[in-house]
C-alpha cells in the first residue's frame, strides 16, 4: 500500500521536507501513467525525469539527478507527493507478482516438442545461420568443447589490476573538468559536480566494462568470474585520484566501486551470463572455482557478499548451472540470509513447491518482496491456516505493504484481530473518514479515544491530516478538545492550506468565540512577523480566506469578521496586497462605492 507514510519512510527528513516544497511550488510537470509506473519531469536545478513504479515489495523511485546518499531523492519525493494526490488509494495497488516456482514456460515446451520432431538437416541449417547472424553466438561455438580458458585470456587477466589503477590513480577532478562539464552553469553546484565526476568516471570504466561482457557473451565463465572478482579487488584498493579539489569522493575506492557495479547492471551484468551457451566442461570448471573463492577469498571488498548476491542468483535461475551449485557452494562463506535466496531461487529453477515454500518461510520476516509471493502462492494453495499465519507476520512487519493484502483477503469475521489491525492502519496512513466509519463498529470506546489521539499526535507531527484529526476531535470528544488542538497549530505553515480551513471551521461552529478571538489575535501577529512568517501574497491569501470562512459561518461571526478586516486595512494601510486579498473575499467595502450608493428608508449609509 503506497501511502504518505511509506513515503517519507524511503526519505530522509531533508529530502522529503524538500520534495515537499517541490511539490508544493508545482515543479512536477508531465505526470503520465503506463501500468504501475509513473513518470514525470521535476524542475530543480535542472529538468529531471523521475519514475516511480509500484512494485509488490513497495515503491521504487528512479532520478537521473545525482543523488546517491541516503534514502531516496527530493525529486522522487515530489513525484510521490503528486502521485498520492492525484490518484484514489484503491488504484494505487500494485500488480500482485508472478507465483513462485514456475513451471517451465510454453516458449520452452513448444521448442522442445519441435526439436524433437525436426529433422538433423533443417537443425543443421538453422544453426549455421544463427551463427552467422550472431558474433556472440558464433565465439560461444568457438569455444564449445575447448579448454575453459585461453592463453590471451590469461594475459587479460594478468595486467588488468595494473591496467586499472594507472587509468583510475591518473584522473584529475578539477577545475578544468568541472568548469568544461555540462553541468557547471546549473544551479545546485554540489550536485553538479557530482555529475561531473560520475560522468568522467563512467567514460574512464566503459572499455573495461565492454571487455568483461565480450568475455561473458563469448561463453567464458570462468574467465568473466575471475575478472570481475579481480577488477573489484583492483578498484577497491586504488588511493585517491591526482586530484580531487572539491573533496568529491569519501573512500576513492569504495566510490569507484559503486559506479563500476552501476555501469555493469547498466550494460546487462550479470544476466548476460545466462545469454551464453556454456560447455559442460566450462560450467564446472567455473563453478568449481567459484566454491573454492568463496571458501577462501584471497581479498575482499566494501559489501564483499552483496556485490556476490546476483551473480549468484543468476547462476541459480540458469537451468544448466542450478543442479551444480549446491554443491559446488558447499564450503562457501555465505550468510544464511544469502543462503535462504539461493535456495529460493534453485526450488523456481529446478520446480520444488516443497522446497520453496520452506525456503520463502525461513524469508518471511525478511524479505517483503518474498513474503508478497509467498502469500499469493498459499492464497491459491488454498491453505488458509497457513495463509493467516504468514499475512499476520507480514503485516505486523510491513504494515504499510501488506495492509492492503489483508483487507482484501480477509474478514472482520474470519480474522477478527489482524482485520481490525490492517483497517485501523490504513485508516491512520490514509486519514480516511470511510475506514474509519467501517472500524469504529470493531473497536471499543477506549480504543476509539486512543485512535483520535495517534491522529492528533500524527497532525502535531506534520505527518498525518489536520483535517482528519480535527473532525474526529469534532465527533469523538468535546469542544475543549478541538479548541486545544486547534489553537496549538501554526496555521499559516499546515499545508495544503485545505487543511487548516476545514479545522477552523469545525471550531467556528463549536466555539465561534474562541476562533474569533484567536483570529484577531494571529492574523496580526502573523503579519508583524510571527514565527518567521513573511509579508506577501500567500499570507494576506490565507488571512483572507480565514475570515471569509468565519464571515460565512453565520450571523454570531458575520459581524466581528468584517470588523477585523476593516481594522486590518487601517492598521496596515500600506500594504495594498493585503486590502485586495480582504476585498476579493468581499469582506471590505470601497468607501466611494458607498457613497454613490442612495440611502435606504430608515437606515444610513454604511461609513465604513
Amino acid at each position: 500500500m503506497f501511502t504518505r507514510q511509506s513515503l517519507r519512510q524511503l526519505a530522509n527528513a531533508t529530502s522529503y521536507t524538500r520534495g515537499q516544497s517541490y511539490y508544493n511550488n508545482g515543479s512536477v510537470t508531465k505526470l503520465r501513467r503506463e501500468g504501475d509506473t509513473f513518470h514525470a519531469v521535476v524542475q530543480g536545478s535542472r529538468s529531471y525525469r523521475v519514475t516511480l513504479r509500484l512494485a509488490p515489495a513497495g515503491p521504487e523511485c528512479t532520478c537521473t539527478c545525482p543523488y546517491d546518499w541516503d534514502g531516496i531523492c527530493k525529486h522522487s519525493v515530489a513525484l510521490g507527493l503528486a502521485v498520492l494526490d492525484g490518484y484514489q488509494a484503491t488504484d494505487l495497488q500494485p500488480a500482485p507478482p508472478a507465483l513462485a516456482p514456475a513451471a517451465a514456460s510454453e516458449l520452452a515446451t513448444e521448442v522442445k516438442a519441435a526439436w524433437a520432431e525436426r529433422k538433423k538437416g533443417d537443425k543443421l541449417r538453422f544453426l549455421k545461420q544463427a551463427l552467422a547472424k550472431s558474433d556472440d553466438l558464433a565465439r560461444q561455438f568457438l569455444g564449445y568443447g575447448r579448454q575453459p580458458v585461453a592463453a590471451s585470456d590469461e594475459d587479460l587477466l594478468a595486467d588488468l589490476p595494473a591496467r586499472l589503477t594507472e587509468t583510475l590513480e591518473t584522473l584529475e577532478f578539477d577545475e578544468e573538468l568541472w568548469e568544461n562539464s555540462e553541468s557547471y552553469y546549473e544551479d545546485d553546484e554540489g550536485e553538479g559536480l557530482q555529475e561531473a565526476a560520475d560522468e568522467l568516471l563512467r567514460e574512464t570504466l566503459a572499455p573495461f566494462v565492454t571487455e568483461l561482457l565480450r568475455v561473458a557473451r563469448a561463453g567464458q565463465l570462468t574467465t568473466a568470474l575471475r575478472y570481475w572478482t579481480t577488477a573489484n579487488v583492483a578498484i577497491y584498493q586504488l588511493d585517491e585520484p591526482a586530484s580531487d579539489d572539491y573533496g568529491t569522493f569519501g573512500h576513492y575506492g569504495t566510490d569507484v566501486l559503486r559506479r563500476w557495479y552501476d555501469d555493469l547492471a547498466t550494460a546487462g551484468w550479470p544476466t548476460v551470463l545466462l545469454a551464453a551457451v556454456l560447455p559442460p566442461a566450462e560450467l564446472k570448471a567455473a563453478l568449481k572455482w567459484l566454491g573454492q573463492h568463496l571458501a577462501n577469498p584471497a581479498d575482499t571488498w566494501d559489501g564483499f557478499e552483496d556485490s556476490w548476491r546476483p551473480l549468484l542468483l543468476t547462476l541459480a535461475a540458469d537451468p544448466a548451472a542450478a543442479p551444480l551449485l549446491n554443491e559446488a557452494l558447499a564450503k562457501a562463506l555465505l550468510s544464511p540470509d544469502t543462503r535462504a535466496h539461493l535456495h529460493l531461487q534453485l526450488a523456481r529453477t529446478l520446480p520444488n513447491d516443497a522446497a520453496w515454500a520452506q525456503a520463502a518461510e525461513t524469508l518471511l520476516p525478511t524479505d517483503p518482496a518474498v513474503a508478497q509471493q509467498l502469500l499469493h502462492f498459499y492464497l491459491t494453495q488454498a491453505d488458509r491456516p497457513r495463509l493467516l499465519r504468514a499475512a499476520t507476520t507480514a503485516f505486523t512487519t510491513w504494515p504499510d505493504r501488506f495492509g492492503g493484502f489483508v483487507l482484501g483477503t480477509f474478514t472482520a469475521a474470519q480474522a477478527p484481530d489482524l482485520f481490525r489491525a490492517a483497517l485501523r492502519h490504513r485508516a491512520l496512513a490514509n486519514s480516511s473518514r470511510e475506514d474509519f466509519a467501517r472500524l469504529r463498529p470493531l473497536l471499543t470506546p477506549a480504543a476509539i479515544q486512543a485512535f483520535v489521539r495517534e491522529a492528533v499526535a500524527a497532525a502535531q507531527k506534520r505527518r498525518g491530516s489536520v483535517a482528519f484529526a480535527a473532525e474526529l476531535l469534532a465527533t469523538e470528544t468535546d469542544t475543549a478538545a478541538l479548541r486545544e488542538f486547534v489553537m496549538g497549530l501554526e496555521w499559516l505553515f499546515i499545508s495544503p492550506a485545505q487543511e487548516m480551513e476545514t479545522a477552523l471551521a469545525l471550531l467556528a461552529a463549536a466555539d465561534p468565540t474562541a476562533l474569533m478571538v484567536a483570529l484577531e489575535t494571529r492574523s496580526r501577529a502573523y503579519l508583524n512577523g510571527h514565527a518567521g512568517a513573511k509579508r506577501g501574497g500567500p499570507l494576506y491569501g490565507a488571512i483572507g480566506r480565514w475570515l471569509a470562512l468565519a464571515h460565512a459561518d453565520g450571523p454570531r461571526l458575520m459581524e466581528p469578521a468584517l470588523r477585523l478586516a476593516q481594522e486590518l486595512r487601517e492598521e496596515f494601510p500600506t500594504l495594498n496586497m493585503l486590502k485586495d486579498a480582504l476585498r476579493q473575499q468581499k469582506l471590505l467595502v470601497d468607501k466611494a462605492v458607498v457613497a454613490k450608493e442612495p440611502a435606504k428608508r430608515g437606515r444610513k449609509p454604511n461609513p465604513k
